[in-house]
Formats: C-alpha cells, structure tokens, sequence
C-alpha cells in the first residue's frame, strides 16, 4: 500500500526531524505501507504538482504535525487544510501524527474534523482539541522510537548547552558556553549531500571550502557572526551527538528533540521553553512536573541539578513505553486500510 508523508522536516538538516522522518518510514515499511513521496517543511502543499500527483496515486496521507500546528501560524494554516482537500478530491484515511496543537483558530479546528485519526505528542494538545469535540489518543514523539542502552553510559564531567529555533537565544547559548566552557551542541547538522550529478559535487565541495574557511577565520583574529560560527560546532553522525549528550554531566536545553534525547539518555538537564507547551506538556506526562523548565533570561544563576531517584523511574518509564505506544498507533493507521 503506498502513502505519503506531509510536512518531512528532515529538510531542516536537524538530528530530531531527521529521526523523526526515519522512523515515519520505517514503521510505515513494517506495517506493508511506502512512503512514495514526502512534502518538505515550510513548502506549501498546493504549490508542489509533483506531490499533488504521488497524492492522487496513494493509498492513504500521513500528516506529521511535530512544532508545526500552533498560535494559527501560517505554516499551521496551510498544513492543516490538506485533509478537507484529500476527503473531497481523492476520498482516502488521512491521519496526523507525531503532533502538538496549541492556541489555533475556529477555522483550523473545523479542518481538523477531516482527519480520521488524530495523534498528539502530550496531554495538553489532546485537551485543546477536546475543546471542539474532536478526539485524539496521545503518543510519545515519533523520535523515541530509536532506542538507546543507557547501561554503558560514561559520563564525563562536562555540561552541554543545545542550541535553539531563535537565532538570538542560540547566541546567547553559544556565548554562556564560551564563558563558562561548556559544550556547545547544536541539534542542527550539516546538509546530506548525494554526489549523484555535477550540481551536487559543486555543493559538497563549495559547502566543505565553505566549513573550512569558518574554522580558519577566528584563528585568524576574524570574528563571525552566530550563523556562520554555529557550522563549526555541528555533530553530523546522529549517534555521535546522542553519544554526546549521554556523556554529559548535565545539559542545559533549548531544543525540544534534544530535550527527548536527554530522556533518552537519562541526562539530567534544565530546558528553556518558549512559545508552546511541548516541552513542560511532555515533562507533565513523564511525570516529573515543570520544576527543570527554565526562562533563558538568568542562565549564569542555573542550578546544576541531577535527577532524583523518582525522575529515573518516572523518565525510564516513559521512555520504555514509547516505542511500543508508536507501534500500536501504526497498527491502528493500518487497520485504515483494511476496511
């Protein structure tokens, strides 16, 4: 059966979409469905005539929500139209997943009776949308399907700082890490360039002259700007970066899936949330309460703490359940299917 996949944030060269992305396909795979076509991130559906056409050939439409479908923000408009349009044009299941909703419109909240079934990430989403009458089953963010053996941990003594979707917050992280030598480790990584034509053999190598270059400069005396610097401290291989975060001593997170990458790895952190509720909604379903959710406005008065006996358990719990929660929610979009 063929399927494809709204909203593919792996565009964004980010560990946690790219593992989202990942694990989309492979649960799809395991349950006899292919992806035969993804729309990018920030690309609006209606414009892509190659998408519109693996659409009208496909067996069922898979939304990932992820940080997308909050405050009415035009991303979230235009995603979220997509299931009126594939109920009136092609009449096939079109489910979302992997999904938190906050703060959106009358008008959003009448495309969303379209789906046929709807996943949220936390709680919180889930009691949004019962707001309008419309149900949804909470399951753990689609990147806790990778597993990590937290039995051979070797933590280090260092503290991580991640970086953040604000440009002027992630400065001023990469600055504290500077300050107080901390490790800084943005989520973000360098784009996966296939050496299959000329084009892309020019933007490997003007990419690679390119990260050269930004190394070089302030060594030189060359001060950069946040956006060129950050390439330096990129981790491209996923396992390395959760390697890295695992063997810190304590992680100070601005990012959501580094945050899901510190339960993961059982890394005790504090994290600086913004403009939605995933993380502290997230953090209320562990268990564990908001107490390590933090303004990034007094970062030098952190308390390094590490977590309590209760935490492990609590975090543990949530984590090991997670992928068994993601398989049954496939199982389900399956069932579509079957009918």
């Amino acid at each position: 059966m063929k399927i494809v996949v709204l909203n593919d944030t792996s565009y964004e060269y980010h560990h946690g979409c790219e593992t989202v992305i990942k694990n989309i396909k492979k649960l799809a795979l395991k349950n006899y469905m292919e992806v035969i076509d993804t729309n990018p991130v920030s690309i609006n559906w209606k414009n892509n005539q190659s998408f519109l056409s693996s659409m009208s050939k496909c067996d069922l439409v898979l939304v990932n929500g992820e940080g997308t479908l909050h405050h009415a923000q035009l991303t979230a408009r235009e995603l979220i139209t997509v299931a009126k349009y594939v109920k009136e044009n092609i009449n096939i299941p079109v489910v979302l997943i992997n999904s938190t909703y906050q703060e959106n419109s009358d008008s959003m909240a009448e495309y969303m009776k379209y789906f046929d079934l709807v996943y949220v990430r936390e709680t919180s989403s889930k009691n949004e949308l019962e707001k309008y009458g419309i149900q949804s089953r909470v399951v753990p963010d689609m990147s806790f399907y990778s597993k990590f053996n937290v039995s051979n941990k070797i933590i280090s003594s260092s503290i991580g700082v991640s970086d953040s979707v604000h440009a002027k917050l992630s400065e001023k992280l990469l600055e504290l890490s500077l300050e107080k030598k901390y490790e800084y480790l943005p989520i973000l990584t360098n784009p996966k360039i296939e050496l299959n034509s000329v084009k892309n053999i020019l933007r490997f190598v003007k990419y690679s002259f390119f990260k050269r270059i930004v190394f070089l400069l302030p060594k030189l005396g060359f001060k950069l700007n946040y956006k060129a610097n950050r390439v330096s401290y990129y981790v491209d291989d996923y396992q390395d970066y959760i390697k890295k975060i695992s063997s810190l001593n304590f992680l100070i997170v601005a990012r959501y899936h580094s945050l899901c990458f510190s339960l993961k790895t059982l890394t005790p952190f504090m994290a600086i949330e913004l403009n939605s509720f995933r993380m502290s909604g997230m953090l209320e379903d562990v268990g564990i309460g908001i107490d390590r959710i933090i303004d990034g406005q007094n970062l030098s008065r952190l308390e390094i703490n590490k977590f309590s006996k209760d935490e492990v358990d609590k975090i543990s719990e949530y984590v090991n359940k997670a992928p068994l929660k993601i398989e049954l929610m496939f199982n389900e979009i399956r069932k579509l299917l079957n009918k």
